[in-house]
């Protein structure tokens, strides 16, 4: 499902089209909208289908391998919350309404003794918030990548590090030149981990920021910084992980598995753990 936000109106609109895996199929439409000059567009919702069932009102683009709905429904436009690249709402719904979902963070003390905050970050935000919360820690031991298990191998997750990348201008120079393998992927979480409070600072599969420490001022500290970035402390708090059925994607110029751990060795990243993870009934 795609939806066209203008002005005063925004409609949503079907495509379809034949892919090896959803970040394909999703960089696809967008680039079909873009040549059929339907503006402001983006991904809201994905599903696999059965292209014998397609409906009747459906024209075949050869040229731009899509199906398109020929029906739009319009609405007027109002702000709405744009999952980041990555993770997508299915077409099922799940226990929630999606329209629930919004920016904005929220902070607990578990019994374990742990502190923790956690960010909903719309679309484009994601990594300037997650270098400007790296940015407060007051020191780095080491960075993490985790491989997620639902991810080519079905049962295998792993854990990778790079204790080079103890900087804040070192992490943020490698994320930006592997985006589309580590920010923009779906099936690959990244953590930022000090030793003071043993603090983790994290993007997640689902492409929400978490920071998990056992130190009280680095709480207060980073929901500071969010609040500063104009995050706003929710009482209800509504991510993607929670309720909602969803679907983890990676771009299509990202490597495969086998080639990003090839990559992840020649920068000088360790295996330091695998899980065999049992799959889902």
């Amino acid at each position: 499902m795609i939806e066209s936000v203008g002005p005063k109106d925004s409609f949503i609109t079907n495509f379809w089209t034949v892919a090896n895996y959803p970040g394909e199929a999703i960089e696809r439409v967008l680039k079909a909208c873009a040549r059929m000059g339907i503006e402001n567009a983006f991904a809201s919702e994905l599903d696999v289908c059965d292209l014998k069932s397609l409906p009747a009102n459906v024209v075949h683009h050869q040229r731009l391998n899509v199906y398109r709905w020929l029906e739009r429904h319009y609405f007027p436009s109002e702000s709405s919350f744009r999952a980041p690249f990555g993770i997508i709402k299915a077409g099922d719904n799940g226990k929630y309404d999606y329209e629930l979902i919004r920016e904005g963070f929220y902070q607990r003390r578990v019994k374990t003794g742990i502190y923790e905050i956690e960010v909903v970050v719309a679309d484009q935000r994601l990594f300037s918030t997650l270098i400007e919360l790296v940015k407060r820690l007051p020191s780095i031991r080491v960075l993490w990548l985790k491989l997620a298990a639902d991810w080519e191998d079905k049962s295998l997750e792993q854990f990778w590090t790079n204790e080079k990348l103890h900087t804040v201008r070192r992490i943020e120079r490698f994320l930006t030149d592997h985006w589309s393998d580590t920010i923009a992927n779906g099936h690959v979480a990244v953590t930022v981990y000090s030793d003071f409070g043993q603090t983790n600072l994290l993007i997640d599969t689902h492409k929400t920021i978490k920071v998990l420490t056992k130190n009280a001022k680095i709480q207060s500290r980073m929901a500071a910084a969010l609040r500063r970035l104009q995050f706003k402390e929710l009482r209800k708090f509504h991510s993607l992980e929670y309720g909602y059925h969803h679907w983890h994607f990676r771009p299509s110029r990202s490597k495969s598995r086998t080639r990003l751990v090839r990559m992840l060795k020649e920068n000088g990243f360790t295996l330091r753990k695998e899980n065999v993870v049992e799959p889902d009934e």
